[in-house]
């Protein structure tokens, strides 16, 4: 007689082996793919603040003030992507980006939406703005850092992926006043900072008016 077929299989040490294996095999492969999609959203979203700015100038160039001047739009503040004004004036200089008023997109790539301030003076459609209308709003490189960019008719923010943090740098670009800040970002605790700022220059806004025949 011969002996019978003896069944071999794997045990469960050998099994939890390989599930430990196959487990720091699939962590390995999720954390560059999270740090791909991480970066195209950024990528994305820096595209998308550039379009704006360039909408916030279109919109400029199609909008006369009573008194003939061109005007930027409004923050929207209702939530309804509208610009929010009232007998001319913007009823508040910050709050959400008028993206139906744009025809832009909602939000950024993070499904946060955007954080718009103006420059009171040049939002109002009853006298719109020239070259000598004052600008309140500021850049810093950090909280209480140096000035990076002054005198700004509109800024534009995005609260990157985390949404409103809590460190210093993005508390003052959710603190509804006329400093915001743009820096390097990082993920150092109270520190941490993964905003994304873009701006409306001055010299920008009135080269575009002045070429268009809009301002003298």
């Amino acid at each position: 007689m011969t002996d019978p077929i003896k069944q071999q299989g794997f045990s469960l040490i050998e099994m939890a082996v390989v599930l430990v294996i196959v487990g720091l095999l699939v962590t390995g492969l999720l954390l560059p793919l999270s740090a791909q999609i991480d970066q195209r959203n950024l990528n994305e979203t820096q595209r998308e603040l550039s379009e704006i700015r360039e909408a916030l100038i279109g919109f400029s160039l199609s909008s006369t003030a009573v008194n003939g001047n061109p005007f930027i739009p409004c923050p929207d503040t209702n939530g309804d992507g509208f610009e929010d004004r009232l007998a001319g004036i913007c009823i508040n200089p910050v709050g959400g980006l008028p993206w139906a008023t744009l025809g832009l997109g909602r939000a950024d790539r993070w499904s946060n939406p955007y954080v718009y301030r103006v420059t009171l003076a040049f939002a109002n459609s009853n006298t719109g703005f020239d070259l000598a209308t004052p600008r309140d709003i500021q850049v810093l490189s950090e909280a209480g850092g140096a000035v990076i960019a002054t005198n700004l008719p509109a800024i534009v923010v995005s609260k990157g992926k985390t949404g409103a943090g809590a460190g210093a740098s993005e508390v003052e670009n959710s603190d509804g006043d006329t400093t915001f800040v743009d820096r390097t970002p990082t993920n150092a605790g109270a520190n941490a900072y993964d905003d994304v700022v873009v701006w409306l220059p001055s010299a920008i806004l009135f080269n575009r008016m002045v070429a268009a025949g809009r301002l003298p």
